[in-house]
Formats: structure tokens, sequence, C-alpha cells
């Protein structure tokens, strides 16, 4: 029989945020080049740090969500800055508040994550363009978008599924 998960350590959920998130980073900067050199990558830190915000909000200050966001520049080689600056903004927009925090049903939960989404990669292109002095690309993060897109309902159904009580998951609810 399981312990009822208000009694389960709060141990083993940070352990599982910090694991997740630097899996996003890894998986943020591997070399994708599928098509004609084009990268496709889903925003794995987004989903991470949205997905952790509804669900431990506590586990998400601003602090972890800027370091999280300026580690993906490091990493990837974007400008400092802009992935920080788009993930704070974004995050602070759309994150769930109040005391039920994240729903349990998928469609508002993908709704708002496309918002998060596309706030986040319209702050990072402008950002971005702005510390280039010079129109950044537009494709990759347009690929990127779609790719994110595609992924994150299943990101989500695995999150949302745990929060119900089933036994698979990734994030402990």
């Amino acid at each position: 029989m399981r312990k009822p998960t208000d009694r389960q350590s709060p141990w083993l959920g940070a352990l599982g945020c910090v694991l997740s998130i630097l899996l996003a980073l890894i998986m943020q900067a591997a070399p994708t080049r599928l098509v004609d050199g084009i990268n496709i990558m889903p925003t794995w830190p987004l989903m991470a740090i949205f997905l952790w915000s509804g669900v431990r909000p506590h586990f998400m200050p601003p602090f972890a969500i800027f370091a999280i966001g300026l580690t993906q520049d490091l990493l990837t080689g974007a400008p400092m800055g802009v992935w920080a600056l788009s993930y704070l903004i974004a995050i602070a927009a759309f994150r769930f508040r109040g005391e039920d925090g994240m729903p349990r049903d998928l469609p508002p939960v993908i709704i708002r994550f496309a918002g998060t989404l596309l706030l986040a990669h319209a702050i990072a292109f402008t950002a971005g363009s702005f510390a280039l002095e010079q129109m950044a690309d537009l494709q990759p993060l347009i690929i990127e978008i779609v790719a994110t897109l595609l992924m994150f309902p299943l990101v989500a159904f695995l999150v949302l599924r745990r929060r119900r009580g089933g036994r698979s998951g990734f994030i402990g609810g």
C-alpha cells in the first residue's frame, strides 16, 4: 500500500524537480540537426518550469526560473539573459494561481501552456533581435514552437495522470 501523497517527503519531490530540470537542459543543448541543418527540439526547460510551477510552485521561485534560463543561454549559445527574461515574464503572466493550482484536466493546461510558450518565444525573439542588433532568425523559433506544442500534451498527460493517482509519471505529486 502506498503512503498518502500529503505525507511524502518534500526531498523526493525536490530531487525529481532538480533531475527533470537538468535533463531538460541537457536535452535542449543536445545537437539535433535532423533536416537540412535545422534543429528540431522542443523547449524542454519551459515545459519543466511550467509543469513544476503548477504542481509544486514552491520549487519554482523566480530565482530558479532565472537561473534555468541563464543556464539555457550558456548551453545553447543564445545571447545572455534572453531565455532567462522570457521565462520569467511568461511564467509570471501564465502561472497557475489560487488554492487549487494547476487543474487536473488536460485541455486547460495545454491552452495555458500554449500562451506561455508563445509569450516566451515572442520575448526571446524580441530580446534576441535587440541583443544581436539585427532581426533574429524566426524559422528556428517557429520550428521550436511547433515541436513543443506537439510534445507538451504527452508530457502534461503523464504529469496529470500522476497527480490523479496513476502509477506512472515523472513528477511527484
